[in-house]
């Protein structure tokens, strides 16, 4: 078997990644930033030390009568690149426990599973999921490409350390489907999604079902999180644009719902057309979705042009706030060292000056700095001990943990700067 060689080339899409469509309208620029994914070493020096453009456009209606809509990155970076190292575990953090528990319930809610059925987990990461379904006697299986899949196959998961495809799914299960399938935060990082959807198509069983969750473009625009905006994420999602990719593959939206997670997602029931019947609620979620989409106008530019406007504005306002802080001898670290926080440091330009450290809780990461912005990453515990005075959150999606775990830090008079939907302060 031929092994693809490596490519070391940065793709301009000069087309839509789903129709094809050349009619591509710019959307917003972050401008050149490191790619956010990657932390740099205790030495200061960059991984991966080339700027890539972070600017989005979509696939304009106005311009072609078949364009899809579709929100997307302009630029692509190799895979090999974007997943060399792999910082994120679903494990490390209560509140995507407790989120990744409520789909593995919704799927034994939504269908009656048995002994020795198939879950596939796609993006498997730590095992978080695979590991929160109560049914007894599932084959689980995760497809994964990054090192941290490692931690799922040592808890037992069968892992295949590779990008999910129908082949790599069948060199486990070579003439069995899949009961359910799951794919979490990872189906906007496809530069192919037509050949992704097929391959779900092609391993999901007849009345199987496959539950999606991402990051969803209206709520991105609502509370203007551009922090969701990275190298890794190549399409921004609305329903009307996966209803059409889905079709195009015999698959249909049975279900929907919105959530908070990761500043505002949408979790999709997905099945085989006429397959799964839907409940009378779930069918009218996905219907009044479909109005909510037409109502805000996201076939034409207004939408975005007002998500400019405002993450210009949370710039401005979070950099002033810095600048005083400094300028009253206050104590100003971060609060996660995230991707999204990297977006935001890299576009705001945050610098050491300002914010001297970062608290995180993976000590994976401790003695790094953020990529670009070369501020040093700490543990919590040696933060509290310098007691900041603010707390600059960088994923700030999950400000109700945070606000539990820093009570002390609260109590004495300390806090939060929260920079979306508008930057902010939140005490005790």
């Amino acid at each position: 078997m031929a092994i693809q060689a490596f490519r070391p080339v940065l793709i301009t899409r000069n087309t839509c990644r789903i129709c094809g469509s050349r009619s591509l309208t710019p959307v917003v620029s972050l401008g050149d930033q490191f790619i956010g994914g990657v932390l740099a070493s205790a030495d200061g020096s960059a991984l991966v030390k080339r700027k890539v453009p972070l600017d989005l456009v979509r696939c304009d209606p106005s311009q072609d009568e078949n364009a899809c809509g579709l929100v997307q990155m302009r630029h692509s970076v190799p895979p090999k690149v974007l997943y060399h190292r792999y910082y994120y575990e679903s494990g490390i953090n209560q509140s995507m426990i407790d989120n990744l528990t409520g789909i593995t319930k919704l799927v034994e809610e939504t269908v009656t599973l048995k002994p020795k059925d198939i879950v596939l987990d796609i993006g498997c990461n730590d095992g978080t999921l695979l590991s929160s379904y109560r049914t007894q006697g599932l084959r689980h299986i995760g497809i994964d490409p990054s090192d941290v899949a490692l931690k799922a196959r040592a808890k037992g998961f069968t892992v295949v350390n590779d990008f999910f495809t129908a082949r790599a799914f069948r060199s486990e299960h070579p003439t069995e489907k899949a009961r359910v399938v799951t794919s979490i935060s990872m189906f906007y990082d496809l530069e192919n999604p037509h050949a992704f959807v097929q391959d779900i198509a092609d391993v999901l069983a007849t009345d199987g079902i496959w539950i999606l969750e991402q990051s969803y473009l209206p709520a991105m625009l609502d509370i203007n999180s551009f922090d969701t905006i990275c190298h890794e994420h190549l399409e921004y999602y609305s329903l009307a644009v996966l209803e059409r990719l889905f079709g195009d593959h015999g698959l249909e939206v049975i279900d929907v719902h919105l959530n908070d997670v990761n500043g505002g997602s949408f979790r999709l029931v997905v099945a085989n057309a006429g397959q799964v019947k839907p409940s009378r609620e779930a069918a009218a979620r996905v219907q009044e979705l479909r109005i909510r989409e037409f109502e805000m106008a996201l076939d034409s530019d207004a939408p975005y042009a007002v998500f400019r406007d405002n993450i210009e504005r949370i710039r401005t306002d979070l950099t002033a706030f810095l600048q005083k802080a400094k300028a009253e001898g206050k104590v100003v670290h971060g609060y996660g060292a995230s991707t999204k926080g990297s977006t935001t440091l890299q576009y705001c330009n945050v610098t050491p000056d300002l914010v001297p450290f970062i608290a995180d809780r993976n000590p994976i990461k401790w003695g790094s700095y953020t990529i670009g912005t070369h501020i040093k990453i700490i543990s919590e515990e040696e933060s509290r001990a310098a007691k900041p005075d603010y707390y600059l959150v960088l994923p700030w999606h999950f400000m109700p943990e945070f606000l539990k775990r820093e009570s002390d830090f609260l109590a004495r008079g300390g806090k939060f700067v929260v920079p979306m939907p508008q930057v902010h302060l939140v005490g005790a």
